[in-house]
């Protein structure tokens, strides 16, 4: 099992197997005060898995760590993903999934992460960061 993707978004959703996003993939979140709730976004990723890795069922965990390595959230769950008959012999099979996440607070500034776990193992970090605004953007918004 890989991660095809996984990135940040403002919303997404998957309908028929179709992923459908506005504001997708960044990096930066802009915090003037802290602690900071921010408004709703979602995490976005697609696995690829083998041949061999479907009809079975896969302990699948997704983790948000600070700098520090925190844990400070935490979803997760088992995963068992059915051959699809229509596609090639052998064709890796894809497994698209969106967790949002509303009023979600961060009480510092600094480096994050979410971290894919599959069957007890790290297969991908997604990094990202809570930052003052630039001084620019403050003249902007207030």
């Amino acid at each position: 099992m890989q991660v095809d993707f996984a990135f940040l978004a403002d919303s997404a959703e998957v309908v028929n197997g179709k992923l459908y996003l506005m504001g997708g993939s960044f990096d930066t979140i802009y915090a003037r005060t802290l602690p900071f709730v921010y408004r709703p976004f979602a995490f976005v990723m697609r696995l690829e898995m083998s041949p061999a890795e479907l009809d079975r069922t896969h302990k699948i965990e997704v983790h948000v760590l600070d700098a520090d390595g925190r844990r400070i959230a935490s979803v997760g769950g088992d995963l068992a993903v059915a051959r699809n008959p229509n596609l090639p012999q052998g064709w890796p099979q894809g497994f698209l999934n969106v967790m949002n996440f509303a009023n979600f607070k961060f009480d510092k500034r600094g480096d994050y992460s979410f971290e894919i776990m599959a069957n007890g193992s790290s297969i991908k970090s997604v990094r990202f960061r809570v930052a003052e605004p630039p001084q620019s953007r403050l003249a902007q918004t207030s």
